[in-house]
């Protein structure tokens, strides 16, 4: 039972590597988890071992549609400018920032169960709204998923060095709330 267990951390720190190189170029953030995701549900359905020739076939699969580059693009672009105008002095600044924080918690928890439900041949488009109206109506998963994502941020910011694994653990995450 152990061991079992032991190895079920080894490839979810596996691929929580995988996903933070696949996600060196920002822009592919949403495509790698998607791989990883697709490798942890393998994980978890057929006991399927993740490898690297696995994850890079899936990778080229989830960039095969503009969406998959596009999202995190804009989500960067937008979200990067609504920070420096906070932190720039904008009146009201304060209400808006916390504001911010929580939208932009809501479209990375929406982009989370986006990647947790795209599987190969999938559009992104039909991926991604779906995942958005689940958000708003599965509230108790959405909460969950931001749960993760602060617990996580504060982790890494403390300890800079679990970067390295922690897109696979909210990948895992994603994953669970979209099977429950």
């Amino acid at each position: 039972m152990k061991t079992r267990s032991l190895a079920l951390l080894a490839e979810v720190l596996f691929v929580g590597l995988l996903v933070c190189l696949g996600s060196v170029f920002v822009v592919t953030a949403l495509a790698a988890a998607a791989a990883g995701s697709v490798l942890l549900t393998e994980v978890a359905a057929d006991g399927r071992t993740p490898s690297v020739r696995r994850f890079g076939r899936l990778l080229r699969a989830a960039l095969a549609h503009p969406v998959a580059v596009l999202a995190p693009a804009g989500l960067a672009l937008v979200g990067g400018a609504d920070v420096v105008a906070v932190l720039g002095g904008l009146p009201g600044g304060r209400v808006f920032g916390a504001v911010l924080g929580v939208v932009l918690a809501a479209l990375l928890a929406a982009g989370l169960r986006g990647a947790a439900a795209w599987r190969p041949g999938r559009c992104w488009p039909g991926v991604l709204a779906a995942a958005g109206r689940e958000t708003v109506l599965d509230w108790r998963g959405s909460l969950g998923l931001g749960t993760a994502i602060v617990v996580v941020a504060v982790v890494v910011g403390q300890a800079p060095a679990f970067a390295v694994v922690a897109p696979g653990l909210l990948v895992l995450a994603a994953v669970a709330v979209v099977v429950r």
